[in-house]
């Protein structure tokens, strides 16, 4: 198989479904050194079907950052009309709460950290798919027509900057180092809904 799929055959979204599942987690089991053989035996697919798909194991790490990132946005882009921006970021910080603190996260943080001057384009794919895509996706929700009906926002980046910093806060950094625990629910409903409070406060047109 080349490049792309083959003539006349339709690309099969279950199986770069089970690629990208099986390279996440093979990546988060032995680092940026597993073969593309392994992902290929454990997504059940020959290693030509991986390289059809990805042209290298660099561009292959990249899709699944992407991947998580599409899922981190998703409440951004979806066609919900008459929601309010209030229940939009809402649903945004959620979503970014589970994902950020998840186990797997956290320690794709620990080995890009771990593994980051041996491998510097590992880090800076990362931080262009994951953190600097939804920073981005993020500044041009705030920013669009639609939310400016109720936010008064003369810069979305420097706007989007304060609410991920709102929605983050500094309990990441004590699960990445292994020495907080993770969040009840009641801690995450307070912070999601204090924070949206306040982005709100500061913007809010009403």
């Amino acid at each position: 198989e080349g490049r792309g799929c083959a003539r006349g055959r339709r690309p099969d979204p279950a199986k770069d479904q089970a690629i990208l599942e099986a390279a996440r987690d093979l990546f988060l089991e032995k680092g940026y050194s597993v073969s593309v053989d392994d992902i290929a035996e454990r997504a059940g697919v020959v290693k030509q079907t991986v390289y059809s798909r990805f042209k290298s194991k660099e561009e292959l790490f990249a899709a699944t950052i992407r991947a998580g990132a599409e899922e981190l946005v998703a409440p951004l882009i979806a066609d919900k009309p008459g929601r309010t921006v209030r229940a939009t970021l809402t649903e945004f910080a959620e979503q970014y709460r589970r994902i950020l603190l998840t186990p797997a996260r956290v320690q794709m943080m620990r080995l890009l950290i771990a593994q980051a001057d041996q491998f510097p384009d590992l880090a800076r794919r990362f931080y262009e798919g994951g953190p600097l895509y939804t920073f981005g996706r993020l500044a041009a929700y705030l920013g669009s027509p639609t939310s400016s009906e109720e936010l008064d926002i003369d810069d979305a980046e420097l706007a989007a900057s304060q609410f991920l910093g709102l929605i983050k806060g500094v309990e990441h950094s004590g699960v990445l180092l292994g020495i907080a625990d993770a969040e009840t629910e009641l801690q995450r409903r307070k912070r999601i809904d204090t924070s949206v409070d306040a982005f709100m406060k500061l913007y809010g047109r009403n």
